[in-house]
């Protein structure tokens, strides 16, 4: 059996690989024919290009990976079928849920796999892609200076300001909040805040206090702000958005938000979706194994319009779960897990039905 497990696996990652490329290459096309008329008008050099593509790559290759793995059970198992190859084994007495086992076993590896490539790879790859991306749109100077800065420094501290100014060292608007036991006691607000000595001085600014006798309130025209550990290179550094971080760093984003009395329901729905998306291919292929097994009459152009229309359906219910879980008409992780429960129940049905 392990000779038969091999071949069948062997055809299948053929036909996956293929997929792979070929989506691959069309997301890249469409997505140069879409921009550009950007990289004209920006005199985009080769070289950006270059690096634009190589870090958007890991974001189309995960957001393909189920579509790929239905492809490639599709086109393997059905050209199987049509040469009646699929017939001679289950004359030789294996039954359809032995042959279909190790296909089912790999694409379980496989969803591991694009799990650690989804929460390892992709965000930081999405990150310089962006960076890229503002670079030859030059929305963010090159020497650091950046808008709507958040970030949190030691013992429970978080600065915002509407923009910073690497060449002059200080920022705009900013306001420092100081959190106890996830309860914000005391925030500073001030008009600008500059890099003086080796520490921050808030300029024109206001000093809250919180606590059990009520809001306490001290105008100020200036304050240092030696606890501040953050340095100009932090305020410098890119900020990254959600989708741009891994699992860990996103629940730690959540719990910030949390903190703040911020409604993180969009960012717990999409944690969810960081493990739930890499293991559809799983479950797509649970679904696609018994329509190309059975699919004697079937040609390659017939099973690429069947795995379309999957397709298509399944990421209609990915966004409608997304969005149902954001409305908090469902729970973010039923929202993020409903296309695979629907998809598996199906897919269970239809190797139930299959002629085995």
């Amino acid at each position: 059996m392990r000779l038969l497990d091999r071949y069948l696996l062997g055809r299948h990652l053929l036909c996956l690989g293929a997929a792979v490329l070929a989506l691959l290459l069309v997301a890249v096309a469409v997505d140069l024919i879409e921009h550009i008329d950007t990289f004209i008008d920006y005199r985009t050099t080769p070289g950006q290009i270059l690096r634009y593509y190589f870090y958007h790559a890991p974001y189309w290759i995960a957001l393909t990976l189920p579509i790929a793995a239905l492809l490639g059970t599709l086109f393997s198992l059905t050209s199987l079928a049509r040469a009646n190859e699929l017939t001679a084994m289950k004359a030789a007495g294996i039954s359809l849920y032995r042959l279909l086992l190790p296909l089912l076993a790999f694409s379980l590896a496989f969803g591991g796999l694009a799990f650690f490539f989804t929460d390892q790879v992709v965000p930081a790859a999405t990150y310089r892609y962006r960076a890229v991306w503002d670079e030859i749109r030059a929305v963010n100077r090159a020497d650091g200076s950046r808008r709507q800065v958040l970030l949190q420094d030691v013992e429970g501290q978080l600065v915002f300001a509407s923009s910073y100014d690497a060449r002059n060292q200080r920022a705009s608007e900013v306001s420092c909040e100081e959190q106890r036991a996830g309860r914000v006691v005391r925030r500073l607000e001030g008009r600008r805040l500059e890099w003086r000595d080796d520490r921050w001085v808030l300029l024109d600014g206001h000093e809250y206090r919180f606590g059990a006798a009520g809001t306490q309130v001290e105008a100020f025209a200036q304050r240092e702000l030696p606890a501040l550990t953050l340095r100009p290179a932090d305020f410098a550094q890119q900020q990254k958005k959600p989708e741009e971080m891994d699992y860990g760093e996103l629940r730690n984003y959540i719990d910030r938000a949390r903190a703040n009395g911020e409604d993180p329901t969009r960012q717990q729905v999409d944690l969810h979706l960081k493990i739930a998306f890499p293991f559809t291919c799983f479950v797509i292929v649970l679904l696609g194994a018994p329509l190309a097994a059975d699919a004697r009459r079937s040609g390659l152009a017939g099973s690429f319009g069947r795995g379309t229309l999957i397709c298509f359906v399944y990421y209609s219910c990915v966004k409608a779960g997304q969005a149902l879980g954001w409305n908090e008409l469902l729970s973010p992780a039923l929202g993020a897990w409903l296309p695979n429960l629907i998809f598996g129940f199906l897919g269970l049905a239809l190797l139930w039905r299959a002629p085995k």
